[in-house]
């Protein structure tokens, strides 16, 4: 490095020993106008990290309202995907580079932002501190000064909504409610993977594009002993998300995260571990207020699923037909190693059976031999994995899958054969193997299910207080599409 200090490459070409490092600094954020590009900068003592993220296809705005919303977005965005680099060595204390703390350009950062910041460190690495068994409550002290922050910037209200669509089901199912409301979409994505543009190409609606370069010596750290694992990224994305709205004239993200992000995995010393953390309604009332407040009020960021659960979200998708055959929720095709990388299912993890069985109820065998190539519920080695999806051996999976409730109640109504109009009748899964054993080892003694368990049972009712936080035009849409049939 020009500054004297060793390369990125030199010291990963050593042993990577996490606790040698004592600070982790926000060293500096620049945004390049001409090429819509953000610099993110940060160092772990000597150790440097640059990331960059870049909007394609837009012009910088000239006004100046926009400008200083993109500007303190940019800074959010720098001090929330440091979270990637921190917990390279989680060190003891967090610093800041004159100037890049506060939304406000001040070194450290207002109190609210701090509370936020404290939360992603701490809850957001939840399941990074139990996998690595590294207490991040006692890592990453914040300086204690604070900052003021500058008054939020009034933005005009466009009727433009940024849907992320991330090629699953859950954004499919936003985009429909958005659609529902009256509301004009603009579709956004962090890079382009096979479904996410897939399913873009079905919508035939336009589609921004953000492209997210990690720091290049990242992957030669994690090599040579870095500390690794699961990070808040959803609370990134959503500040990509946010810049690309200002940037193409939206005033609004609809978010795809349902009531289910919010339950957590387990409970480690004390520390609730939630996998879904940034997903959860805790950090988006959390960061809502840090926009309204801070940002612009007139910069809307809801989710649009948040009153329904993962059941009645799988209910409506079944229903949307079109996107069946190019979507999908497995990770293994968004893995950064293209060596590594799936196609579209790969019919053997968490999230492929729990879509699977999530659909099952709604949708034929067939359907999901369709979608899937293969029958996962007549699978006798799948067993062990639906199984965990509802706790019935271990905890629930650290992924993004629904609550043990709902799990368990698909499979008591593909097991005991309810149809989606919640009467019996239905057998077509009743004979399958995975659903046999589970039926004799799990499900036989439980009570009868209620004679409408789409009404009844919580996995499929909408929650009131979720839908009275939505605007009057997305509650109704949220009714229409994902309510009772």
């Amino acid at each position: 490095m020009s500054d004297g200090n060793p390369s990125a490459s030199a010291v990963a070409a050593a042993p990577f020993e996490p606790t040698a490092f004592g600070t982790f600094e926000f060293s500096g954020v620049a945004i390049d106008e001409r090429t819509a590009t953000v610099s993110l900068r940060y160092a772990l003592d000597a150790v440097r990290f640059e990331e960059t993220v870049r909007f394609e296809d837009v012009a910088w705005p000239r006004d100046d309202a926009r400008r200083e919303v993109l500007r303190r977005l940019a800074r959010l965005l720098h001090l929330l995907a440091g979270v990637s680099y921190f917990k390279t060595a989680a060190p003891p204390r967090i610093a800041f580079a004159p100037g890049a703390g506060g939304l406000d350009g001040a070194d450290a950062p207002s109190p609210r932002l701090r509370a936020l910041l404290r939360d992603v460190y701490t809850l957001g690495l939840g399941e990074f501190a139990y996998r690595n068994g590294v207490d991040v409550r006692e890592r990453g002290a914040l300086p204690d000064a604070v900052s003021l922050p500058a008054d939020p910037v009034d933005l005009p209200a466009t009727g433009r909504t940024l849907v992320p669509i991330g090629g699953g089901k859950d954004s499919v199912v936003a985009l429909e409610v958005v659609q529902r409301a009256g509301r004009e979409p603009v579709l956004f994505s962090v890079g382009r993977p096979v479904p996410i543009v897939d399913c873009v190409a079905v919508s035939g609606l336009p589609h921004a594009v953000a492209i997210r370069r990690l720091s290049p010596n990242i992957g030669d750290l994690n090599a040579s002993g870095a500390l690794n694992g699961h990070v808040p990224v959803t609370a990134v994305v959503s500040t990509i998300a946010l810049m690309t709205a200002v940037l193409h004239g939206a005033d609004d993200v609809a978010m795809a995260n349902e009531r289910s992000a919010s339950e957590a995995n387990l409970v480690w010393d004390g520390l609730e571990v939630n996998h879904q953390w940034s997903k959860g309604a805790a950090f988006e009332r959390e960061y809502g207020a840090l926009l309204a407040e801070e940002v612009s009020p007139g910069l809307g960021y809801r989710s649009v699923l948040r009153p329904a659960g993962e059941l009645a979200i799988a209910r409506a998708f079944s229903r949307l037909r079109r996107f069946h055959p190019v979507f999908t929720s497995c990770n293994a095709v968004f893995r950064i190693d293209p060596a590594r990388r799936g196609t579209r299912w790969c019919a053997d993890c968490p999230k492929c059976r729990f879509v699977y069985l999530a659909l099952a109820p709604t949708l034929e065998p067939s359907d999901l031999r369709g979608i899937f190539g293969v029958d996962m519920l007549d699978d006798p080695e799948q067993y062990d994995g639906f199984a965990d999806l509802a706790g019935l051996r271990e905890h629930k999976p650290f992924e993004c899958v629904g609550e043990e409730a709902e799990s368990l109640l698909a499979m008591r109504l593909i097991a005991e054969g309810v149809g989606e109009d919640g009467r019996p009748g239905r057998d077509a899964w009743r004979d399958h193997a995975v659903v046999r054993r589970l039926r004799d080892e799990h499900l036989s003694g439980l009570p009868p299910l209620p004679a409408d368990p789409h009404r009844e049972a919580d996995p499929f009712v909408l929650d009131d207080a979720a839908l009275r936080a939505l605007p009057a035009d997305l509650r109704d849409a949220v009714v229409a599409v994902l309510g009772a049939p």
